[in-house]
């Protein structure tokens, strides 16, 4: 069937949407590499947005990276989908809850550039020591919804970051891939990010990527909260308060396009 897709950026994270909530569309994993392969369609990450099943949430969503594989957090997306839902006057409050894979996202449109997006941390963080085919890497890790591992050393180091990305999706200590952060620490509350996603490649941003930075960072680099991460295109605030283990991230979401598909 023709379907709307509607495309937003998040920092530079291209985002696509499909609205379940106006007209009943389904989508699964093919349609999603479909998409991306046969139809051209350029996005890191969809989200498919629908009616919530239990009725204390607002919405639904399903998220997938670009190779069809499902994720379960996606905080550049968050924003995307409350200025999507603002655009379209999809709701009447500027606060939503929305139901994802990891967990519920609490979204607030602050104005019409800027948006929030917050929600509960519920694993602690590990380290591991690996080695690579010509590198050691010093990873801390935590599960955002999805796995992340980030790496506190200067960006412009001689750490080959592309090929350790490629390599730690076949690790055995991460055998659904993860997302790979290359953090530099220029401030006490202040970081250059550099993210490696899993079932995407390197990303101009990733908000779950900045998450899991700042709050290592916070925790086991003595940052201060809130921490601004900067990408290529753009900064994320991410606030961390360590007793209510709540995490706030605030930054840009634009819309880009819409186009018309075959679903």
């Amino acid at each position: 069937m023709l379907t709307n897709l509607y495309i937003y950026s998040g920092l530079g994270n291209i985002i696509a949407i499909i609205d379940s909530l106006r007209e009943e569309v389904f989508v699964n994993s093919k349609d999603v590499v479909s998409l991306y392969s046969n139809q051209a369609i350029n996005f890191d990450q969809l989200i498919h947005v629908l009616p919530p099943k239990d009725q204390n949430n607002d919405f639904d969503v399903k998220i997938y990276n670009n190779d069809g594989s499902l994720a379960a957090n996606c905080i550049n997306g968050a924003r995307c989908v409350s200025k999507f839902i603002e655009d379209n006057d999809l709701s009447a409050s500027k606060k939503i809850k929305v139901s994802t894979d990891g967990g519920l996202w609490y979204l607030e449109a602050i104005n019409a550039d800027r948006f929030s997006a917050s929600f509960l941390l519920s694993d602690t963080i590990k380290h591991l020591e690996l080695e690579l085919d010509s590198q050691d890497l010093s990873l801390d890790c935590i599960n955002l919804g999805n796995p992340h591992g980030v790496n506190f050393k200067r960006i412009d180091s001689d750490l080959d970051f592309l090929s350790a990305g490629k390599q730690l999706q076949h690790s055995r200590h991460f055998p659904d891939g993860v997302n790979f952060g290359l953090a530099n620490k220029i401030s006490d509350n202040e970081i250059d990010l550099r993210v490696y996603e899993r079932g995407v490649g390197e990303t101009l941003a990733c908000g779950s990527g900045a998450c899991a930075a700042a709050v290592i960072g916070i925790i086991q680099q003595e940052m201060d909260s809130p921490v601004k991460v900067n990408f290529q295109e753009g900064s994320l605030l991410v606030d961390y308060k360590v007793e209510s283990r709540m995490i706030n991230t605030e930054g840009a979401a634009a819309f880009v396009e819409e186009r018309k598909i075959e679903v």
